[in-house]
């Protein structure tokens, strides 16, 4: 499915999917404000929009939108917007449901990854301040006794876009602001922890009476 409209004489489209259908014709529109604010829209231009820049490209006569490839080297791009617009979604609907300030990770930024917590029962992320614009603060670890060797194997540095294919499940928490943390159990959300080291998620229970 796509979504489609006319740029500068031109057909700019959005391929998606049919659960991101609605999603791509408010990113069209958004992407039409841009173009009559200035400067005019045109292949090449990249826009921010949250979780990925997407880029303009031409193909044949019509326009594309584009994401990133994260897993390519160098980064290639794709004339297609479902897996942004996933992670999107995903992550607005944690932020409704925790009711916190989100700050946005980008999937070209990078985090910290222990190459055990892909295997791990018990996986923990915590948001630090980043060291530079292109990091996001993210650590992904492991508790000692969920690995099975007894020498750690030290954390490495990846796109936080390659989680779309190593680890989709832990994307909506990249939303979550700095100084939080986030506990995964079997590959679900188990608790959030917030900046004041209070669980936030799952929520306390009034008791009876």
């Amino acid at each position: 499915m796509t979504q489609s409209l006319r740029i500068n004489e031109h057909l700019l489209i959005a391929a998606c999917s049919e659960q991101h259908d609605q999603a791509a014709r408010a990113m069209l529109d958004h992407f039409a404000l841009l173009d009559a604010a200035g400067p005019q829209l045109a292949p090449g231009s990249r826009i921010d929009f949250g979780w990925a820049p997407l880029q303009i490209e031409a193909r044949g006569k019509d326009w594309f939108v584009c994401e990133p490839d994260f897993d390519s080297e160098p980064m290639r791009w794709r004339p297609s917007v479902d897996a942004t617009l996933g992670v999107l979604q995903s992550q607005a609907a944690l932020v409704r449901q925790s009711g916190v300030a989100p700050l946005a990770t980008r999937g070209d930024q990078t985090l910290w990854l222990t190459p055990d917590a892909l295997d791990a029962a018990r996986v923990y992320l915590h948001r630090t301040e980043p060291d530079s614009p292109a990091e996001c603060g993210w650590y992904v670890g492991c508790t000692q006794d969920d690995r099975d060797d007894a020498e750690p194997r030290h954390a490495v540095r990846v796109r936080a876009g390659r989680l779309l294919t190593l680890k989709p499940e832990w994307l909506p928490a990249l939303i979550l602001p700095t100084g939080y943390l986030v506990n995964f159990e079997q590959g679900r959300l188990a608790e959030i922890y917030d900046n004041q080291d209070k669980c936030i998620y799952p929520a306390e229970t009034e008791p009876d009476g």
